[in-house]
């Protein structure tokens, strides 16, 4: 599973991975925001599960709270 994030600069990138349990999610950081428009990623707090060879995706998640935790820890089955 990857991670796509541009927050403001790589250690910002790096301190909301270490804050998040973002436990076996490798995270991506690009800057160019390009990795983002090829997922069709168009806002900020937007997400999606992508698998490793990058053909699997999830739909679109937004937003940090509970329910869109959930959403996300149920799709990942679809993962495993």
């Amino acid at each position: 599973m990857i991670g796509v994030g541009a927050q403001d600069n790589f250690d910002l990138a790096q301190q909301f991975v270490a804050e998040g349990s973002l436990d076996g999610v490798d995270m991506l950081w690009d800057p160019s925001l390009s990795t983002w428009r090829a997922f069709e990623v168009r806002i900020n707090s937007q997400m999606m599960i992508v698998d490793g060879p990058l053909e699997g995706t999830s739909g679109l998640f937004y937003g940090f709270g509970a329910s869109e935790q959930t959403q996300i820890l149920e799709a990942l089955s679809d993962f495993n």
